[in-house]
């Protein structure tokens, strides 16, 4: 949703009220103590908050509770619509747990036509249909890439982890900033040093059940912001897609089954002699 976009962003690009170091808030803010003595003015014009410890605290132990179980690998089915697509397409998920994201999108009559393959070194867009494909490096973040890989799947999963950093634990809910937002939607902005360089993400959580409603992360040196809303359902889920490029921007829905744990695996594609590499406006012709 834009307005989620929207209230990152001006948080992140924030100069004033939530915009404090790790060490004042831990200085100055002791479990139990409220969120007036987090920062002079708790209470934005806007109708947001910061959230106190104690909050924080509850909040931070039924997400952790409802963290899914330890799986070795599953699959999940569903259909994907994206405005970049001239059509509505199948998709099947495979994820082994820290060693691989596999997206194969099939269309009628033509068969697979694109995949998205990931693995602790890269992520390779491949575009099946024009036997292209580009890649994109994960070294080079400063974080464990088989980590970073676990974390990115947690997320596909509608779970809250730090790329890099793991799941969320009471230490990283203390090392992050809890906005209360006028919707009853909750801001979870993690401090920089649970950052990865070059970005800046973050999560809201509906305050109810405490599920996440969207990631967002923000590529700062493309200018690129990435946006994922999630809405559950009885026998799966909607996940809501938004790219913004510079001078572009994409949408779309991937509606999910959920998770199969005991699937049958999806191999990665050769590439060798059999596709050609292209950038990444080349490669979204089809």
């Amino acid at each position: 949703m834009k307005t989620i976009i929207a209230a990152f962003l001006a948080f992140v690009f924030a100069s004033d009220v939530y915009c404090q170091t790790v060490a004042d808030s831990v200085a100055v803010c002791p479990p139990g103590d409220p969120a007036e003595e987090m920062a002079p003015e708790p209470t934005r014009a806007d109708g947001s908050r910061l959230m106190t410890i104690e909050e924080i605290a509850v909040a931070s132990d039924t997400i952790i509770a409802n963290y899914d179980s330890e799986w070795i690998d599953l699959s999940m089915q569903g259909r994907l619509q994206l405005d970049v697509l001239p059509m509505r397409v199948s998709v099947k998920v495979y994820m082994k747990r820290g060693e691989s994201i596999i997206i194969s999108a099939r269309a009628p009559i033509f068969g697979e036509v694109a995949r998205l393959e990931a693995c602790p070194d890269s992520i390779v867009l491949i575009n099946k249909h024009s036997r292209t494909y580009n890649t994109q490096p994960l070294g080079g973040l400063g974080v464990d890439t088989k980590a970073y890989l676990s974390d990115l799947q947690d997320i596909m999963l509608g779970q809250v982890a730090f790329p890099g950093n793991g799941r969320l634990t009471r230490e990283m809910a203390f090392n992050s900033q809890w906005i209360m937002m006028p919707d009853e939607n909750v801001l979870i902005y993690p401090y920089q040093n649970l950052q990865v360089a070059g970005t800046d993400y973050g999560f809201v959580m509906e305050s109810g059940y405490w599920q996440l409603r969207s990631f967002v992360l923000m590529l700062k040196k493309a200018g690129v912001v990435l946006e994922t809303n999630y809405l559950y359902g009885n026998e799966g889920w909607t996940l809501g897609l938004e790219v913004n490029l510079p001078k572009k921007k994409m949408q779309g829905e991937v509606e999910l089954s959920y998770p199969d744990y005991n699937p049958t695996p999806l191999e990665f594609t050769s590439l060798a002699g059999k596709y050609r590499k292209v950038d990444l406006k080349q490669l979204m012709k089809f």
